[in-house]
C-alpha cells in the first residue's frame, strides 16, 4: 500500500525498461537472421530467373533451327547477362514420332539447377523452305 491507502497496480518505469532490454536483447538475433536468409533469398531468385531466360533462349533457338535435335545429350557454355552458364540438354523421343522431348538443365550458383521440359516438333520440308 501507498501513503494514501490504495494498492498500486501495474509497472514502474524501471521494470518497464528492463523488460524491454530483454526483449530487444532476444529480438535482435532473430531479426538478423531473418534480414540475411531474405537477402540470400533474393539472390537465389535472381539466379534462378536468369537461369530460366537461359534455358527459354535455347527453346527458342530449337524451334527457329531447321535441324530436328537428335536423341542424346549436349553439354555447353553459354553467355548471358554479362556471365557463362553450364548447360546440359537432354533429347528424348516420345510415342510421337515426329515429337521429342527436350530438357535444359542450367547450372546457378554454388550448387543450384533450374531444368525446363519442352516439346520440338519435327519441321515438314513445307515449313523449312518457307522460312529461306
Amino acid at each position: 500500500m501507498n501513503k494514501h491507502g490504495q494498492n498500486e497496480k501495474g509497472l514502474s518505469l524501471l521494470e518497464l525498461l528492463i523488460a524491454l532490454a530483454v526483449l530487444a536483447i532476444f529480438i535482435t538475433p532473430m531479426l538478423t537472421g531473418l534480414f540475411s536468409s531474405s537477402v540470400v533469398a533474393l539472390g537465389n531468385s535472381k539466379e534462378r530467373t536468369l537461369a530460366s531466360y537461359v534455358a527459354q533462349n535455347h527453346f527458342a533457338e530449337l524451334e527457329l533451327d531447321d535441324e530436328w535435335p537428335s536423341v542424346g545429350t549436349k553439354q555447353g557454355v553459354t553467355e548471358y547477362a554479362g556471365r557463362e552458364w553450364e548447360w546440359e540438354q537432354k533429347v528424348v523421343g516420345t510415342e510421337v514420332e515426329t515429337m521429342r522431348r527436350v530438357s535444359f538443365s542450367i547450372k546457378f550458383g554454388s550448387d543450384g539447377i533450374f531444368t525446363m521440359t519442352g516439346f520440338v516438333g519435327k519441321k515438314t520440308d513445307k515449313e523449312r523452305g518457307q522460312r529461306r
